[in-house]
């Protein structure tokens, strides 16, 4: 007779510990940090920029030459937020100036179509008349 137990030490591990199939709890409790409060822990908030920089600034540190560099990255200000904007209407304006101009330029052309086959029909009847058929 054939044993179909499994011989791996981690099988027989897990199922010998009690709640193996229970995901495992963390075992230190996240720290939530607010907004613009200082950093409890020091050593996290070591190296994080050159002085000068305010709080809340974000910014990138690029090791070059093996020197760190820092570029000043920060919202933007109301002139750029309105500079933006015009931009973005503007792109959005050509679009829908392009779109109007694709279905202006279609729709007579359709017209066209339209009453050319509704004139070949009639023209077909009268040559069908004409014909004698």
């Amino acid at each position: 007779m054939t044993d179909h137990r499994s011989e791996h030490p981690f099988d027989r591990a897990a199922s010998s510990q009690p709640g193996a199939g229970e995901p495992e709890r963390p075992r230190v409790e996240p720290e939530i940090i607010p907004p613009g409060a200082p950093d409890p822990d020091p050593r996290r908030s070591a190296g994080r920029g050159p002085e000068g920089f305010p709080d809340g600034a974000v910014f990138v540190t690029i090791d070059r030459d093996g020197q760190p560099r820092y570029t000043r990255i920060e919202p933007p200000g109301p002139v750029s937020t309105v500079l933006g904007l015009v931009i973005l209407g503007a792109v959005a304006a050509g679009i829908l100036l392009v779109a109007l101009g694709v279905v202006l330029f279609w729709v007579p052309v359709a017209i066209v179509v339209v009453a050319a086959l509704v004139f070949s029909g009639y023209l077909r009847g009268l040559w069908r008349r004409f014909m004698g058929r």
